[in-house]
């Protein structure tokens, strides 16, 4: 922890003629891990994984100095066990503050300070709230978003200085083409493109005379709004400056309060810098956003708010705002929606009763996929026994994206995603046997190791099933079981690899640099009373690395659990945030000589 008052650091934000000042915090920063997390499940093919980190690493976790740094208990009050949402993480907003934007379930927004949990600014919504129910909790039922790039590669941070953003990470999609751009965070004028981030293990190479992301054709001009590799405008922003520099907006983040309002709020002050926007019905329950290019989507489940289970599209480049939607005419959407190499949109069906309406057929027991800018259904896969209770998650596996989900049963589904169910729209690449009682999260978590070997990560409730190996000793209330990915000849299967120590309610995982992080004590049940438990595992054995301890003592809030700039974070249903991480030069020792 560090002694510094924490109204130091702030007053220093405001000191912009000390440039001196400026410069040497800045550069303080560059030890710290310069990975982002900018939309809930880590990217828009929902995978949780994070390819690098200057910190974290499974030699770290097995030394001993990772351990919280800091708690932070904020005024939202819970809904049924909703609390704080998945933060979203942004760096050098206000010249060089890392921060996290995270909602809290009765119409909040704080951006905390990443360092030393300082609240930068925080926004309430005033909007009415309908009283809370398991299905429908009302208020704010996920968290914030910001634009995601289809590789999810991150450009250089605020202003062209190095440290904590100029780190990228990948997704498991390697190198899909010209990509989807990210949201301009403020960067000067003529600063050169950064360099192409390196292929995903596995990857196949862009086409002959293909640009990659960040460095178009020599022979072609950079793409408007920057797909060359400039900075991007902020979409739908009609004022922004030209001269780039601090007069330019340092990015937003898209944030939907209860009334089913869009609001595009400024990192730096928090205050909406478009016309708020309707998008979806009020007091509706909808699932992770995702911003890509300038579309943002969600799905709404259970008929809350009279909502039907579907798909919403807004696009945010339109001073009107439109929306587009698809409803599935039949089950309930389930988990987040996902995205593809090609932004196909790829959502998951749970049972239900097909009632056709509107030329839509209805779908059960599915996963579908959807045109990105008119949610027209492109394919399908559909079958009886597949009741599905998690999101797609999206790997790639060679030159194709396969799309993977489980089922109530315990199995693990693979899909083409390309021919979802083949002609018959029925049959999947593989369907594992049943791996436990059923699912404690709703989505999976994927990563690649170096190999290329592809890990799917599968949180189940309950007994593990016969054959799932005793990695850390019997299972009984349930852990994370993962699953490596076997092509035999174009043939593709699971097989069960470790599974972690017996866990109640455990997380959807992250993976970070090979270390998977699995949260205890996160389940939705709002009786739930286990205080949270933060464990550290090596990818690749299962051997358990660390483990948070007694530090926390509340329950988690489902699905609150991200990490970016070296840290881990983590919010309570009480609405404490804890942060953990390696104690490091995070200090003001460069200006003030102590700590």
């Amino acid at each position: 922890m560090r002694a510094q008052p924490q109204f130091m650091r702030h007053l220093l934000l405001l000191t912009v003629g000390a440039g001196v000042i400026a410069i040497g915090v800045t550069y303080a920063q560059v030890g710290r891990g310069g990975t982002q997390w900018p939309v809930p499940l880590g990217d828009a093919q929902r995978t949780s994984w994070v390819r690098s980190d200057d910190k974290i690493s499974g030699q770290n976790l097995g030394t001993p100095g990772f351990k919280l740094q800091w708690s932070k208990k904020l005024d939202n009050q819970p809904r049924g066990a909703n609390g704080l949402g998945q933060g979203v993480t942004a760096s050098g907003v206000t010249l060089f503050v890392p921060m996290s934007i995270v909602t809290g379930s009765s119409n909040n927004v704080y951006a905390i300070d990443n360092d030393i949990g300082y609240v930068v600014w925080q926004r309430h919504f005033d909007a009415s709230l309908p009283a809370a129910t398991a299905d429908c909790p009302g208020g704010l039922t996920s968290g914030a978003t910001r634009t995601v790039r289809l590789d999810a590669s991150v450009p250089p941070g605020f202003g062209g200085f190095g440290g904590r953003g100029s780190t990228g990470y990948r997704t498991l999609l390697g190198e899909p083409g010209q990509g989807v751009p990210i949201e301009g965070r403020g960067a000067r004028a003529n600063v050169p493109a950064p360099a192409a981030p390196p292929p995903a293990p596995g990857a196949a190479p862009p086409a002959a005379g293909a640009g990659r992301q960040g460095a178009p054709p020599a022979a072609a001009p950079p793409a408007p709004g920057g797909r060359g590799g400039q900075p991007e405008r902020i979409p739908g922003n009609r004022t922004e400056q030209a001269g780039g520099g601090l007069s330019r907006p340092s990015g937003v983040a898209y944030v939907i309060s209860s009334d089913g309002i869009l609001h595009v709020m400024g990192l730096a002050s928090g205050k909406d810098i478009q016309r708020p926007a309707p998008f979806l019905p009020a007091n509706s329950r909808w699932s992770s956003p995702v911003a890509v290019d300038t579309s943002l989507y969600a799905a709404t489940s259970h008929g809350c708010g009279g909502a039907p289970s579907a798909v919403w599209a807004i696009d945010l480049d339109s001073d009107a705002k439109p929306v587009t939607s698809w409803k599935t005419n039949g089950g309930d959407i389930v988990g987040a929606v996902a995205l593809g190499s090609d932004g196909t949109l790829f959502v998951a069906i749970g049972p239900g009763k097909a009632t056709p309406s509107e030329g839509n057929a209805g779908k059960v027991n599915g996963i579908v996929a959807l045109d990105p800018k008119t949610l027209q259904l492109k394919d399908w896969f559909s079958r009886p026994d597949a009741e599905f209770v998690t999101g797609p998650t999206i790997a790639r596996h060679g030159n194709k994206d396969i799309v993977a989900a489980a089922t109530k049963d315990g199995r693990v589904l693979l899909l083409d995603a390309g021919a979802l169910g083949g002609t018959n729209h029925d049959t999947p690449l593989h369907a594992s046997k049943p791996l436990g009682a059923t699912m404690s999260a709703d989505a999976l978590a994927a990563w690649q190791q170096a190999g290329p070997v592809t890990w799917l990560l599968l949180p189940v409730a309950g007994k593990a099933a016969a054959g799932v190996p005793a990695t850390n000793g019997p299972i009984t209330a349930g852990g994370v079981l993962a699953l490596k990915l076997a092509d035999a000849n174009g043939a593709l299967s699971l097989e069960p690899a470790w599974m972690s120590h017996d866990l109640a309610a455990p997380s959807t995982p992250l993976i970070i640099n090979g270390v998977v992080f699995v949260l205890e004590g996160s389940g939705s049940a709002a009786g739930q009373t286990r205080a949270a438990v933060l464990h550290a595992y090596d990818g690749a054995t299962g051997k358990r690395l660390w483990n948070s301890g007694k530090a926390m003592t509340t329950p988690a809030s489902p699905g609150s659990l991200w990490t970016g700039l070296g840290q881990i974070y983590v919010g309570a249903r009480d609405g404490t945030l804890h942060a953990f991480g390696f104690n490091d030069e995070r200090s003001y020792t460069d200006v003030t000589g102590s700590r």
